[in-house]
Order: structure tokens, then C-alpha cells, then sequence
């Protein structure tokens, strides 16, 4: 709940006075990945043992994200008008999973590995997604350069990940506290994302209209629910189930906004804007209630396939 409450009153502060958190933007890229380092360090050897049982796992989740956020986006965008609008919601439905989401996994007790190995592989396929869904659903090419995506996932989730992975194992017993220590530090880094993400895309966001605004509710909360049920269909366990939910819903949608300022100007860069607040806020305010249902979930410490 604490964290709910930093972040909703965090980011009516950063909308209204931005320059308070603007000059942490430099910091957030590595400040991000030394935050993953330390949530690598969660990772248990029966956690990754787990993972290496099941590893087409992931792909089958890459497949869920990348057939249900880019159909749901196109369906909504034919609300309206607006060639550009349309554009610029379809190119949030074909991002990847967004970074923070392996954060926001640890803080709902979901599979760190299975997020991250679903971020990456995401992530690199994303010119791919692009070339292939935007001149179907939209009419539309935009081209991405493939060599700094994938240094970005490598160097901000991967390698800190591994790390941290590497030391929980090569180590004998990690300090007192120590999990409780990392978590608020994870806690920590999902507030800074988002008052800095406010505060950068303050702009566009104040350009948001309420039939946009409720058109990007619905692909997220579409998003969430379609993930639900495919992970059922593909009768995932819950951790990995919530996983997936996790991993559809939140999208990069900062990538988007930088593909769409770049090829389609503001207007097409309002939804993705929006959406990259939007998803980790909704992630945020189902927090207390997962916690919540979780203690009566006797399935929820399934780890294993």
C-alpha cells in the first residue's frame, strides 16, 4: 500500500512541478541495472533449475504477447479518426515487455526468470513484430535499429540479473534481511521509473484526451485478462500465470514513444506516453490486492512446471 500511495501522489507531484525530477533521468538507466543486480540476488538455485526444465515456456509467452497486445491495439484504434492516433496505438500494442516489469514480477512473487528471459526475447524481436504487424494492421513501416535494443537488454537486465544470480549461488547464505532489503530497493526503483517517466513525457500526457485515455485503460486492462486466460489454456502454474499477465499488460511503451516521435510527430506519440505511466500504475493499484488473495492461493508457491 505504501508503495500504491508513493506512486499516485508521486505522480500528480511530477506532473505539476516536473523539474523536481527531471535531473534524475540521466541516472535512471544504470541506476535501473544496478537495481536488477540486487533483484538477481532473489533468484533461488531451485528457481533456475525450474526454468531449465520448462524453457520453451518463455517462447510460447512471447508468442501470447506478441498475438494478443497487437490484435487488442488495432481493434481499439479503429475508435478513431485519426490515421496518426491509429498508428501510434498500434505501435504500443507491438512493444515489448517493458523493463520494469521484471520489478514489478519480483514485487508480485512471479517468476524472475521467466520474466526476463520473456523481456529479452521481446525485446530483440521487436523489429521483427514491427515489420511484420505494422504493415498489416496499420499500413505502416517503421525501422529500428536492432544493435541498440539489444544492448539495452543485455546491459540494463540480463547481465546485472546474472550477476546477482551468480553471487546467490556461489554464496553460502546471503546477509540477514537481505531479501527484504532487495525488495524495497525494487519497490524503491518502481517509484523513481515513474515520477521520472511523468515528469519526461509531461507534454504529451497533458495532451491526452478522455476517449484516448479510456481506449489505453482498456487495451491494458484487455492486455491483463487475455494473458490470464492464455496462461490457463496453456495450464501454467500460477506464478508463471501471473508472469505472463505481467509481462503482456506492461508494455515498453517509452520505446514507442521515441519510434513515434521520430516517425509520426506528437500526435502519434500521445498513446504510447500515456500508456508507459498508465501500465504501472494499474500494476501498482492491483498490488494490496494481490497480497490480499494471495495468503488463500495454496497454488501460489508453485514454482515449477
Amino acid at each position: 500500500m505504501i508503495v500504491l500511495i508513493a506512486i499516485l501522489i508521486g505522480a500528480v507531484v511530477a506532473m505539476v512541478f516536473p523539474d523536481w525530477f527531471l535531473w534524475m533521468a540521466p541516472a535512471m538507466r544504470p541506476g535501473f541495472a544496478f537495481t536488477m543486480l540486487f533483484v538477481g540476488t532473489l533468484v533461488r538455485p531451485e528457481q533456475v533449475r525450474a526454468f531449465s526444465r520448462s524453457p520453451s515456456r518463455a517462447l510460447a509467452g512471447l508468442g501470447a504477447q506478441y498475438t494478443i497486445m497487437p490484435l487488442m491495439a488495432w481493434a481499439i484504434s479503429q475508435a478513431f479518426d485519426d490515421p496518426l492516433l491509429q498508428v501510434g496505438i498500434v505501435l504500443v500494442g507491438c512493444m515489448p515487455g517493458a523493463m520494469a516489469s521484471n520489478v514489478m514480477t519480483l514485487l508480485f512473487k512471479g517468476d524472475l526468470i521467466l520474466s526476463v528471459a520473456m523481456t529479452t526475447l521481446a525485446t530483440l524481436s521487436c523489429p521483427l513484430i514491427l515489420a511484420f504487424w505494422l504493415p498489416l494492421l496499420a499500413d505502416t513501416r517503421v525501422e529500428v535499429a536492432v544493435g541498440p535494443l539489444a544492448w539495452n537488454a543485455t546491459w540494463m537486465v540480463v547481465l546485472p540479473v546474472a550477476v546477482g544470480i551468480g553471487i546467490r549461488y556461489l554464496t553460502s547464505g546471503m546477509p540477514p534481511r537481505w531479501d527484504r532489503t532487495a525488495t524495497v530497493l525494487a519497490s524503491t526503483a518502481i517509484v523513481l521509473i515513474i515520477l521520472v517517466v511523468v515528469a519526461v513525457n509531461r507534454e504529451q500526457l497533458s495532451r491526452i484526451g478522455p476517449a484516448l485515455a479510456l481506449a489505453m485503460l482498456g487495451l491494458n486492462l484487455a492486455g491483463y485478462s487475455l494473458a490470464y486466460g492464455a496462461g490457463r489454456l496453456l495450464r501454467w502454474p500460477t506464478v508463471q500465470r501471473r508472469t505472463l499477465v505481467i509481462e503482456v499488460g506492461m508494455q515498453n511503451a517509452g520505446l514507442g514513444s521515441v519510434l513515434a516521435l521520430t516517425h509520426l510527430g506528437e500526435a502519434g506519440a500521445v498513446p504510447s506516453a500515456f500508456y508507459t505511466v498508465l501500465c504501472m500504475i494499474t500494476a501498482s493499484l492491483a498490488l494490496p490486492l494481490h497480497r490480499r488473495n494471495r495468503a488463500n492461493d495454496p497454488a501460489d508457491n508453485t514454482q515449477a512446471s
